[in-house]
């Protein structure tokens, strides 16, 4: 919170220094003063942080301890549906012959990193938005993703995924990507995906370290990089596009370096697009028996039903 907020004032500074303000310090104050308390934000904004911080916790948590829950079962039957779905052949490979080279192995593996930064990025933009209606839709889609997918789900169908299959089962059906990882990384020193899955195996290993749970079905990775897809839909052709785009990257990565099965990532995608509908309706009832306490004006932009009755009143 801290760095977003210091990249945003600095932001703020250079931009009226450039517009060349006469009083650029009271214009800062100003701004700031109107950001953290136009249309309730700040305390809309401390409640939000507050679910997320709440909600990852019991997320964490509850991974750390799905193997006692239900031991790790399904890793077989996600490989024969991946083949079911590609014919015959394990995905990676399809994978490897297009993206199988130093080059698109380390373009992927930085997006699939930067993908922790987009998502709390995301939870900070959900809860400083002045958008009502966006920040209860992202709210609630993040609740759904990790609390359904993230915990019952992933408990339901407990697996460990590719790049922990042949140290936890001894299956080597993976083995070919995992050496092509290491080979890559050991020209490069560029695969961090790697850094991450050695160090996530010794934390679950040592049953230590603030994430040490492990899970592949459903791609959480996917879920939030389409959540983020479908956030970014209705602000304009670039961002549409780019939070497109980045789904599609991360869907390809999951599966590239090691982390998820295809099925994961199709039925994580599946997931989302879910969660967010059901996001919709959920914000737009919580606005329609809220907005009595907002502005009419207010009320009225966020909350699609009262855009219609406004509309047709009109």
């Amino acid at each position: 919170m801290l760095v977003y907020a210091s990249c945003y004032l600095l932001w703020t500074v250079l931009r009226f220094l450039i517009e060349q303000r006469e009083q650029p310090t009271a214009a800062l104050i100003k701004h700031i003063r109107d950001v953290l308390i136009r249309g309730d934000r700040y305390a809309h904004a401390l409640h939000s942080m507050v679910i997320f911080t709440g909600m990852i916790t019991v997320f964490a948590t509850i991974k750390s301890t799905i193997p006692a829950i239900n031991p790790f079962s399904w890793d077989t039957v996600l490989i024969e549906v991946d083949r079911a779905i590609f014919g015959g052949v394990d995905p990676y490979v399809l994978t490897s012959a297009a993206f199988g080279n130093a080059y698109a192995i380390v373009v992927i593996n930085f997006f699939y990193n930067l993908w922790l930064i987009l998502v709390a990025c995301s939870l900070v933009w959900a809860a400083w938005t002045s958008n009502h209606f966006l920040r209860l839709r992202f709210m609630f889609a993040a609740l759904l993703g990790w609390l359904v997918a993230g915990n019952i789900c992933a408990i339901a169908f407990s697996s460990v995924g590719p790049c922990f299959l042949e140290p936890l089962t001894g299956d080597r059906t993976y083995a070919p990507l995992m050496q092509l990882l290491e080979q890559v990384n050991s020209e490069t020193g560029l695969v961090w995906a790697l850094t991450a899955q050695k160090g996530l195996w010794v934390a679950y290993t040592s049953e230590s370290g603030a994430i040490s749970g492990i899970s592949a079905m459903p791609s959480l990775h996917v879920v939030f990089a389409v959540t983020i897809a479908c956030l970014t839909w209705r602000m304009g052709h670039f961002p549409r596009w780019a939070g497109t785009g980045f789904a599609v990257i991360i869907a390809i990565g999951s599966v590239q370096l090691g982390w998820h099965y295809a099925s994961d990532g199709i039925v994580g995608g599946a997931l989302a697009l879910l969660f967010w509908k059901i996001s919709g309706y959920l914000a737009s009832w919580s606005l329609d028996h809220t907005s009595p306490v907002l502005e009419p004006a207010q009320a009225a932009a966020d909350c699609p039903s009262q855009q219609i009755a406004l509309q047709v009143g009109d």
